[in-house]
């Protein structure tokens, strides 16, 4: 009777369907497909709130958003069994980035530039190179190669950064990347940023043996250049050449090399002279909106214009001209104040000759451009405060110190003098 029931139950289990390989292949397939859908809605909902943020020039959400889509993108499964059902994830590959997503990088990288942010401090732009290597190290796991955008951004990401910069054009040298007009302006501004005068010149003459036609940026940097180096002639040469172009980069560099040689009078009417305004105000506190819509032919500000405008008038402690560009900028030409902006007028040395003026106009920004003043600001006039008690100590115990001398070498004499006469 046991060995019966035995049989039926080992016939009925023969009779049941087999679960193959192959099924519990085709099971895994569908699950992973359905995972690999859900993935796909939620990289689509990241991409957009990074395209969001990237047009923003919000670095710091930008580079989260693009950590989450390299973490959640893993790469494509390439090795297929049972035909083309369950792909199988190579074990070298598992931890590198996917290659579908190769723009995004490139994105991340453009981003990561000390020029696009408003205010910054010096472990901010160290931030922005480390997020830099970072993306490089990835896209390197990822065995993708830079391209020439690539280049010409890391370039603009470790301007300050001399090593680095030269390791980024050794690596596009010797790999042979195609590198266009923009990877050389990129580097020769970091030549010139590193104080590299010679090497920069050098650029210049491997940009006509490439055979690359220089662009408006070229010229730009060459006028800084000859600023830099004392050539003024050479340098308003340059500018006489290009100024035609109507190009504001290279009146932002001119504007500059004036400043830098102290020609202050000459970059106001420089300013005055780009913006068409030379004829309708001679003197800049009397600028309106209204002067600004009839200028005929101008080469429209932008903000660095103005932070040129503001930091040499700074430099040559004229606070008062340098908070009426700022006004001017917000009100005649709508172009909105930054922490930055304010920055240049209150460094370390104004605020102590002009303290008054300089605490004045940081309690401008949150009253009328409605900033509120940074940490950086607020700590320099503070010191700026202690600075100026303690020398007004110092003048007070001098002259209390210089009375007491003064009684000591006459008081004496005067008292001998009384008792002798009587």
């Amino acid at each position: 009777m046991n060995s019966q029931n035995t049989f039926a139950a080992f016939k009925q289990r023969a009779l049941q369907p087999k679960t193959t390989t192959r099924v519990v292949v085709n099971q895994l397939a569908k699950a992973r497909q359905k995972n690999q859908t859900k993935r796909a809605i939620r990289d689509i909902k990241l991409l957009t709130r990074f395209d969001r943020e990237l047009k923003a020039e919000d670095t710091k959400r930008t580079s989260h958003l693009y950590s989450r889509l390299v973490k959640d993108n893993r790469a494509a499964p390439s090795d297929p069994i049972f035909g083309n059902k369950l792909p199988v994830v190579a074990r070298r590959s598992v931890n590198a980035t996917s290659t579908h997503l190769p723009h995004l990088h490139s994105k991340v990288l453009g981003l990561l530039q000390p020029k696009l942010m408003h205010g910054y401090m010096r472990q901010d732009v160290d931030w922005l190179g480390e997020r830099a290597r970072q993306v490089v190290e990835q896209m390197g796991r990822s065995r993708l190669e830079l391209t020439g955008e690539d280049v010409s951004n890391l370039l603009s990401c470790f301007v300050g950064n001399t090593g680095a910069v030269d390791q980024v054009w050794q690596y596009a040298t010797l790999s042979g990347v195609v590198r266009n007009i923009d990877c050389y302006n990129n580097y020769l501004n970091a030549k010139i940023f590193a104080k590299d005068y010679e090497r920069a010149f050098h650029v210049l003459e491997e940009i006509a043996e490439a055979g690359l036609q220089p662009n408006v940026t070229t010229q730009a940097y060459l006028i800084r250049l000859y600023g830099l180096t004392g050539d003024l002639a050479a340098a308003r040469r340059v500018f006489g050449q290009v100024s035609g172009e109507g190009s504001v980069v290279v009146y932002n560099d001119m504007l500059d090399v004036l400043g830098m040689n102290g020609l202050v009078e000459e970059m106001r009417q420089l300013f005055l002279d780009m913006t068409g305004l030379a004829p309708l105000a001679s003197e800049l506190s009397k600028l309106t909106a209204d002067d600004c819509q009839r200028a005929q032919g101008a080469v429209a500000p932008n903000r660095k214009t103005f932070h040129i405008l503001i930091k040499w008038h700074s430099q040559y402690w004229d606070v008062d001209t340098a908070a009426n560009y700022v006004r001017v900028m917000s009100e005649a030409f709508h172009i909105q104040p930054v922490a930055k902006t304010f920055k240049l007028i209150i460094s370390p040395q104004t605020a102590v000759r002009e303290f008054q003026k300089c605490a004045s106009i940081g309690v401008l920004m949150g009253e009328t451009y409605d900033i509120t003043p940074p940490g950086y600001i607020v700590r320099t006039l503070e010191r700026a405060a202690k600075q100026i008690a303690d020398m007004e100590e110092m003048v007070r115990k001098s002259e209390a110190q210089r009375s007491s001398i003064f009684y000591d070498l006459f008081g004496s004499s005067s008292e001998s003098s009384t008792s002798t006469s009587q």
